[in-house]
């Protein structure tokens, strides 16, 4: 009998006196005590995606947190879509060697196998943690695909104290619920100018919320005219597959962290890397190709650049330095992959340069025609376009040369050669300032398009292209960007450099550009600042032009359900400039296809333009 009153206690202590907090999906009891004076935060502290240095407060990995102090113990709750929680744990303190005769204190067992539904058997990874009598034990689960739950629960006090804090911590856990939010239906809105009646707006459910920290989506289209998405997260890459209509057709993961996707008849080829923490400067992870059938199977995979070899002279690796790090074409039955590397010369000169390999769709990299034409120095963006039998690839580099560079490459010698000549390089715009100094990590290019008879690409950049002193305390080390248009021959002469935009508070950023009918079609985003550098709002406008980069029409605002989405009902909100979407890819018929994750990050907006 006194045991029954004893444990009638214990659940009236658990039951009356809690409290049901949430955080995103997340949702768990918590003593009522410690509840009042607590609620959910975001943490505005991430880390940038656009580049290594590009607008950090913008970039922002969004955090779900709820902190409290409970019987001389700090619990801490975290939840996420993003991968944010990963990236934390790289720079948290490492436990030193009293590690093993400490594990004793730490109850792993106890989180592993929960009385719970939704965490059973589903911790990811763990860290416990001793300094000088504190202790701390972090537990992370992963919940779906993309989200992930943290618990952790740190005290300073006697062995005693945070033995029976874990089993607090267990007894919190075990009433954890997983509750999707409800989204709201998007109100209708009306769209301007002659963009109005050639663009449709297609919302497309996803079965989970899907993270932007890695990159805006790679799309490409399937030969039969659907669409393929991938959007890269912590444990690789969701890949999206949409029909004609824009209805999802079907979904699968691969590993990796996709950049660059092609279709071919019966599968596509994707360029990807592995190891999310290791997207920042200095870092190098493994690079690789990879052949898939269309259900997302793989055929095979071979390693371009290997993770971490640079410690002998001639080796070469990947090196991640923005998002457009890597690019992929293939023309007929020959393909080339052109993406930012280090390489080693001597003891201890190493540079950090662009590079290409050419590879067979059947059998893979090339023996022949596998030169490593290292041309652009401190590379910082690549993108490509495939014409006829030639490639033409496009670099940032901030060393030598310095601006922006056009290479081309003729891909059918590489079948049976290793000749050279069919390789050439030109610099197309020049930048201003001194060598190396990263400033044009905050220049960023469209993908490059073939229309008659020309190369179009968009350059954002800052006007004459150098350093301003004039500080922006979220940019990197420079002023406000424009848009420019950049046109030239196909062989890389007679270069046109036109200004599109022209604003001296304002920074225009993501350009992109298409053909539609006899005209080119420019959007791009509009970014305001307040009085402290912070953005204040971002707008996204498009404008025509004509076959000799003149205006055809004026900028007008671009409306589309993601612009018009309240932010205030989205629990997991992240900033426009990581939002601007994929650069165009077109159909068989001339139609652009746009896509972009909605700011409740568990839907996108598929934007079909007419060609």
């Amino acid at each position: 009998m006194k045991l029954l009153l004893s444990f009638l206690a214990v659940l009236t202590i658990t039951f009356s006196h809690a409290k049901r907090i949430e955080l995103n999906t997340i949702s768990l009891e918590v003593p009522d005590i410690v509840a009042s004076g607590n609620k959910t935060t975001i943490s505005l502290d991430g880390f940038s995606t656009y580049s290594f240095t590009r607008l950090r407060a913008d970039s922002t990995a969004y955090v779900f947190n709820y902190t409290f102090k409970y019987n001389n113990a700090l619990y801490e709750f975290r939840e996420t879509s993003k991968a944010d929680i990963w990236e934390w744990l790289e720079n948290e303190y490492k436990p030193g060697s009293a590690r093993k005769k400490e594990f004793k204190h730490y109850k792993i067992e106890n989180f592993e196998s929960l009385e719970n539904k939704v965490l059973d058997m589903k911790m990811q990874k763990f860290r416990i943690e001793y300094n000088q009598g504190l202790r701390k034990l972090t537990l992370i689960y992963k919940i779906d695909e993309t989200t992930q739950f943290m618990a952790s629960i740190k005290s300073a006090f006697p062995v005693k104290e945070f033995l029976a804090a874990q089993d607090t911590l267990v007894s919190m856990l075990e009433t954890v619920e997983w509750n999707v939010p409800k989204l709201r239906p998007h109100g209708m809105f009306e769209q301007k100018g002659e963009i109005a009646d050639h663009i449709k707006h297609h919302i497309v459910r996803l079965p989970f919320a899907l993270s932007n920290d890695f990159d805006n989506p790679v799309v490409a289209i399937t030969k039969d005219d659907e669409v393929l998405i991938a959007y890269a997260h912590a444990d690789g890459s969701e890949i999206i597959h949409l029909d004609k209509e824009m209805k999802m057709k079907n979904h699968y993961h691969y590993d990796r962290l996709i950049h660059d996707i092609v279709t071919t008849k019966n599968g596509f080829f994707a360029l990807s890397s592995d190891d999310y923490n290791m997207m920042r400067y200095d870092i190098y992870p493994s690079l690789y190709l990879t052949k898939h059938k269309a259900n997302g199977d793989l055929v095979y995979t071979q390693s371009f650049f290997k993770k971490d070899n640079t410690k002998f002279p001639g080796s070469q690796t990947y090196d991640y330095y923005s998002r457009d790090g890597a690019c992929l074409e293939i023309a007929d039955s020959i393909g080339i992959v052109y993406a930012t590397s280090e390489k080693r010369f001597g003891i201890s000169n190493l540079v950090q340069e662009g590079a290409y390999k050419t590879f067979s769709v059947t059998t893979g990299f090339l023996k022949k025609g596998k030169k490593d034409l290292f041309h652009v120095s401190h590379c910082f963006a690549m993108k490509s376009v495939r014409h006829k039998d030639d490639a033409y690839l496009f670099s940032i580099g901030d060393n030598d040369p310095r601006g922006l560079s056009l290479s081309k490459v003729n891909l059918t010698i590489h079948k049976d050669s290793t000749d050279t000549t069919s390789f050439w390089h030109e610099v197309l715009v020049p930048f201003k300032g001194i060598l190396g100094d990263n400033y044009t990590a905050d220049s960023h290019i469209s993908d490059p398009i073939v229309w008659n008879g020309s190369l179009y690409i968009a350059l954002e950049t800052e006007e004459n292209a150098r350093t301003n002193h004039d500080p922006n305390p979220r940019s990197a080390n420079r002023g406000m960007n424009d848009i420019f248009l950049v046109k030239c021959s196909l062989e890389g002469e007679d270069v046109e450099v036109t200004q599109m935009t022209k604003t001296k508070y304002i920074e225009e950023a993501n350009g992109k550009i298409a053909v539609v009918g006899d005209r080119l079609l420019l959007v791009y985003n509009e970014i305001k600042y307040s009085n402290v550098g912070l953005v204040n709002s971002i707008e996204e406008k498009y404008m025509y032009v004509n076959e000799k980069s003149m205006r055809e029409t004026m900028a007008e605002d671009l409306n589309s359900y993601y612009v018009n989405e309240r932010e205030k009902s989205c629990k997991m909100p992240d900033s426009g400039i990581n939002r601007d979407g994929n650069d165009f890819v077109k159909t068989s018929d001339g139609r652009i296809i746009w896509v972009r994750l909605m700011r409740n990050t568990r839907q996108l907006e598929v934007i079909e333009i007419d060609g």
